[in-house]
């Protein structure tokens, strides 16, 4: 239990931020672990009673709580990346701002975004369903009983490359909107020729890009918590694939 449930904390949302100490995060699991033990059955599938299959059992279960925390980080990821794509047509690709997440500097939309996803994430409970995501898994997937096989890559390959296409349709409006502005600005380049468009161009860019993103803030609301509804299916059939 202690080790499934580590796996999931060293990549899950929220349960993986660095601006939780390392010793909070520690007795959280711990008491996670202890309160858990009490009332799911373990299964073993093969009993570790030597110290080598000990071992491989808790790097298995570490395995297994990655996997199903990596699934729901791919939706903020996903949301970042758009965040960032964004950030590039818009003129902030060099603004940078600390992410509390994963304590690495990520651009300012890319960080605003992900904010509003994560809001989203603890508003639908979604840190809850990855602890029953956990729980469930003991009924399908016993200690030293995972199944590693085509399927479960293939699908983990799947919701990969599905960030990259999340992430470009989230962003599209705002870069068409953009593009638009510097096409427009080229043809006003080229028709008023005295009028110094570097200098407007780019505050104009980042007004409309705001005032898109504003625009289309319930869209995302919208899109985001489909994101996360989706990816829980995904990690139920993760976990499907996983068992025995």
């Amino acid at each position: 239990m202690l080790s499934r449930i580590t796996g999931l904390f060293l990549i899950a949302p929220i349960f993986s931020s660095r601006q939780m100490p390392g010793r909070v995060k520690a007795l959280i699991i711990v008491l996670l672990a202890a309160t858990l033990s009490y009332f799911v059955p373990i299964k073993y599938f093969v009993e570790p009673d030597t110290p080598g299959l000990f071992l491989a059992a808790m790097v298995v279960e570490i395995f297994i709580g990655f996997t199903i925390g990596f699934v729901a980080y791919v939706v903020l990821g996903a949301i970042q990346l758009a965040g960032q794509l964004m950030d590039m047509q818009m003129g902030f690709g060099i603004v940078n701002v600390v992410d509390p997440q994963s304590g690495t500097q990520i651009p300012l939309m890319g960080n605003f975004t992900q904010a509003i996803a994560l809001l989203i994430y603890l508003a639908i409970d979604g840190h809850h369903y990855l602890l029953q995501a956990i729980v469930q898994s003991y009924k399908i997937i016993p200690v030293l009983g995972v199944r590693l096989d085509k399927g479960l890559y293939d699908l983990i390959f799947e919701t990969t490359v599905y960030l990259f296409i999340i992430a470009v349709k989230i962003a599209a409006p705002i870069v068409i909107a953009v593009v638009t502005t510097d096409i427009a600005m080229g043809f006003i380049a080229r028709t008023v020729p005295q009028m110094n468009v570097f200098i407007v161009g780019l505050p104009l860019k980042i007004l409309v890009g705001i005032f898109m993103l504003f625009v289309l803030l319930p869209v995302y609301i919208w899109v985001f918590n489909l994101l996360f509804f989706r990816f829980f299916a995904y990690i139920d059939r993760v976990v499907i694939l996983m068992g025995i």
